[in-house]
């Protein structure tokens, strides 16, 4: 593995990989005033808003993932609570506004692969309303589960989940989801809400 030289963003000294004392990880590691590098995940949100028993998607315009169909989101800004990311990231791939408090927690994932922890929320509008998007999507549309894009999803290890989300859709009856992903395996379980 190829480490690339690192500078410490508190005193701009050149950093080591190695391994501090008390920790089991290499990680980097300041000499000069000690700060210590974590290479921890990173928090994104998306939104999946229902409509009509449809859900709204947008294809990706750019990496990772670019030509792929996801539940529109990104990476919550630093002061941002995720609920705001997620109203932000919805309108900014959309065009379309939702409040805070009509988003309500639904799919919390690892996704170890690529060190993200996605928090996926759930909004209800009353009808579809027309997406319009911008330079991270190149489309967005809304789905039944007929003509779910099931080939073109970004993550084809959720696509069973996406189907459970769709069988919430049609009962009314909402679950939240708590899964483990990489691009090679899922373990994902839910809870019902009572």
């Amino acid at each position: 593995m190829s480490i690339k030289t690192q500078y410490c963003k508190r005193c701009a000294n050149k950093m080591s990989f190695v391994v501090p004392d008390g920790d089991t990880l290499s990680r980097f590691l300041c000499g000069k005033c000690g700060h210590i590098e974590y290479d921890s995940p990173v928090p994104v949100v998306s939104t999946i808003l229902i409509a009509e028993e449809k859900i709204l998607l947008v294809k990706r315009a750019i990496e990772p993932y670019k030509g792929k169909w996801a539940p529109p989101g990104g990476f919550a800004e630093k002061g941002e609570a995720l609920t705001e990311a997620a109203v932000r990231e919805t309108f900014e791939e959309t065009g379309i506004v939702i409040s805070e408090n009509a988003l309500t927690p639904f799919f919390i994932s690892s996704i170890t692969s690529i060190n993200q922890y996605y928090i996926c929320f759930r909004g209800h509008l009353d009808h579809r309303v027309t997406p319009t998007f911008g330079p991270e999507a190149s489309d967005a549309s809304w789905f039944g589960r007929s003509d779910f894009p099931i080939n073109e999803y970004w993550m084809p290890k959720l696509i069973s989940t996406v189907m459970q989300i769709f069988d919430c859709v049609e009962s009314k009856e909402f679950k939240i989801f708590l899964a483990k992903v990489n691009e090679e395996e899922f373990q994902g379980r839910s809870f019902s809400i009572t």
